[in-house]
């Protein structure tokens, strides 16, 4: 062979070689690493199912949720009722189905005003520093050494049952994570040269928390406020087992566990399917919460 056949060759194979891969971008990056996680996509479904069975449950359930039944109380699950009858004769499937409604609203608006709240301080604290930055971490810090759930089950204590209150009381008690979290978001990116050059041309903090800073510390708070969804949900589901959270006659998964426990031995059902409801909602929004970590991790970048 000719030594120029040769060198056309070389230079046609090394051209082959040094093809530069295909440009992916951050989405699709990030469709692909979530998608890559079959319990993240289990999740995701779980939670489409929710949100789902909340919209359209008036034509999902099969009977009135709180119509009830004389003659047919405490039934076993049968054709007719497919998870039986509560002490009262309603339907327990579609009291489940309405249930969802209730567990949607409220761990949607009390992660929605713990989130607005706590990121908000958060922020302030971070950008401020200073007095302002002691002040809010202190009284973060007093709030954070109770549990959420005993807090939040003081507030509801004082402020009564209701849907309202529960939002309140779960929304105060979610508060202290978020604002430590964009706390220290805040003190980490305050410090990179993008933002120290924003602020060295006379930008405020207004337009810097909200133009430089909120944009790159978004990935993990959206992470905590997805599994904040979850931790509300049981929140709720204990605050209403106990008898300080949603008020009968409307449909909630902790108050229908504590009406069916008495029932255990004879119709376990009326226990078992909203703490089923629960479990698996929960575990849906946390696989969903970390498949949403693993794909916005960004020391993932340019490996998956």
């Amino acid at each position: 062979m000719a030594p120029e056949t040769k060198d056309v060759m070389l230079t046609a194979d090394a051209a082959e070689t040094s093809v530069t891969p295909p440009h992916r971008t951050e989405f699709r990056r990030i469709i692909r690493v979530f998608f890559g996680r079959k319990l993240a996509v289990f999740g995701l479904v779980i939670v489409i199912i929710l949100i789902l069975a909340a919209i359209f449950a008036t034509w999902i359930a099969p009977y009135d949720p709180f119509k009830m039944h004389m003659g047919e109380e405490l039934l076993a699950p049968n054709s007719k009722y497919l998870l039986g009858t509560d002490s009262l004769g309603r339907d327990t499937l579609s009291r489940i189905i309405y249930g969802s409604q209730t567990s949607l609203i409220v761990a949607i608006v009390a992660t929605a005003f713990s989130a607005l709240v706590g990121q908000s301080l958060g922020m302030i604290a971070g950008v401020s520093g200073g007095k302002v930055f002691t002040v809010i971490m202190r009284l973060n810090d007093t709030l954070m050494a109770i549990p959420m759930i005993l807090l939040a089950m003081v507030i509801a204590s004082i402020l009564g049952g209701g849907i309202q209150n529960v939002i309140i009381a779960l929304g105060i008690g979610m508060i202290p994570a978020h604002c430590r979290l964009m706390c220290g978001q805040v003190l980490t990116l305050k410090e990179n040269d993008y933002v120290l050059a924003a602020r060295s041309m006379g930008t405020n903090n207004f337009r810097l928390m909200l133009r430089h800073i909120l944009p790159n510390a978004f990935p993990p708070l959206l992470v905590l406020t997805t599994i904040g969804l979850g931790t509300t949900i049981l929140a709720e589901a204990a605050l209403s087992f106990l008898g300080i959270g949603i008020e009968p006659p409307t449909c909630a998964w902790g108050s229908m566990i504590n009406d069916g426990y008495r029932y255990l031995m004879t119709n376990p059902v009326l226990a078992f399917a909203p703490g089923v409801a629960i479990m698996l909602v929960v575990f849906g929004l946390n696989m969903t919460g970390d498949g949403l970590r693993d794909a916005l991790d960004p020391r993932l970048r340019g490996i998956i």
